[in-house]
């Protein structure tokens, strides 16, 4: 489930509203200025340059030097094995006009986070969301780099309903789906809760799961409703009465934004605790897939949701299974096959992608369901679970994937010319 689109109060911005530096900088700048910024231009088509879009939250960090320790990773990866112009930028500092960014590098030479102008990149890698303030920007940057022939390493949001939808119609996926509808009246909701008892409802994009929400129907005809609250760390219990008093919460907790009710998985437990995995995958440096790491996720006491969790690796699983090595064995094939299924069909709609989180679950039969994908995973699970060799390699993925492209394209240019 991703957010490519943080919705909050107020319109779009005008392309033609803000001036930015770079811009006054262009119209102040002498001739030698100018040439300066058309050899940036033309230093692109050396196919070297690697933007990384972060939110505005972060940038702004990287500026005041406060990188995020993944962060000083990529860098530090990048030194020793890619060698890319690697930059940093939001959405906001992109200057449509002129087709330059403002962007932040990391001075390896004093240590220190500058600012610098740049191309568009050769290579786009998203970490970070656009408000719905600057949803025309973007969309105007993208197609623009279409036509530049950037190569998006993560194309796409993947949004749970869209999602679920192609995945239905699929015949290898559908049966790790479990039921799920649009809600559209209350009559959806009860319905579901009639024939299931338990549900969730999800919102249609998110992250941290701050959109999902349990609810059960209990035997005296009660809804016990629960959700995690992320601002104040705890797992939020409600318990209505009336039919009327949930729908009335419900609604002020979507704020009339569209959700999807769920069939729940019958998820497996230690200590009250549910149990789902996140699984990342990547392209390697020869365009393969792999399969980073698997790690199973340990929700808070009775929470419905176990992003805010810890995370063990599949050996810590496993053991807590009780499997003989062979059973072992049989399931760590059917994971795997259906992991590379869904990677593969999504590419198949989406576009490449040079890595993916997959989040699923087992069910107490061990039966694996689909809980949905992710093109902007952080990897708080992978790291918590394997450590920071797999966070390292996974960066190192992302990088020599990338740099096996821009061999490619080389070339290409070199064939041509």
């Amino acid at each position: 489930m991703d957010v490519d689109e943080n919705k909050h109060s107020g319109g779009e911005e005008p392309l033609n509203n803000t001036i930015t530096t770079l811009q006054r900088a262009l119209r102040s700048s002498n001739l030698e200025d100018a040439k300066k910024l058309a050899v940036k231009k033309e230093t692109a088509k050396n196919n070297d340059h690697f933007g990384v879009l972060v939110s505005p939250k972060n940038f702004k960090a990287l500026s005041e030097q406060k990188p995020h320790f993944r962060t000083k990773k990529l860098i530090k990866i990048n030194h020793k094995d890619a060698r890319f112009k690697l930059y940093f930028f939001s959405v906001n500092s992109i200057d449509i006009q002129n087709q330059l960014i403002t962007g932040i590098y990391y001075d390896i030479s004093d240590g220190k986070w500058k600012k610098d102008i740049y191309p568009y990149p050769n290579f786009l890698y998203r970490r970070g969301g656009v408000s719905k303030k600057y949803k025309r920007r973007y969309r105007s940057f993208v197609h623009q780099c279409k036509k530049k022939d950037t190569c998006f390493l993560n194309p796409s949001s993947l949004g749970n309903w869209e999602v679920y939808n192609y995945f239905n119609r699929i015949g290898s996926l559908k049966k790790y789906l479990q039921e799920t509808i649009l809600y559209k009246e209350p009559d959806d909701l009860f319905n579901m809760l009639e024939k299931h008892r338990i549900v969730y409802l999800k919102g249609m994009t998110g992250r941290k799961a701050k959109n999902v929400t349990r609810i059960e129907q209990t035997s005296d005809q009660r809804y016990r409703f629960r959700y995690y609250n992320a601002s104040d760390k705890k797992v939020q219990t409600i318990t209505f009465k009336k039919q009327e008093e949930m729908l009335s919460f419900i609604s002020n907790f979507y704020k009339g934004k569209q959700f999807m009710i769920q069939k729940a998985i019958d998820l497996l437990e230690i200590n009250n605790r549910r149990i789902d995995l996140r699984a990342e995958l990547q392209r390697t440096s020869t365009g393969s897939i792999s399969i980073c790491g698997i790690s199973a996720r340990l929700g808070r006491a009775k929470s419905p949701v176990t992003t805010h969790a810890d995370a063990i690796n599949m050996d810590g699983l496993f053991k807590f299974l009780k499997l003989s090595p062979a059973e072992e064995a049989r399931l760590v094939i059917k994971m795997e096959n259906f992991l590379y299924k869904v990677y593969r069909e999504t590419e198949n709609k989406y576009g490449t992608f040079a890595e993916m989180g997959i989040d699923f679950a087992l069910d107490q039969d061990l039966n694996i369901k689909f809980i949905e994908c992710n093109s902007q995973s952080a990897k708080v699970s992978l790291y918590k679970a394997h450590g920071d060799k797999a966070l390292e390699q996974s960066l190192i993925n992302v990088l020599l994937y990338a740099k096996s492209i821009q061999r490619e394209k080389r070339a290409k240019m070199k064939k041509a010319n």
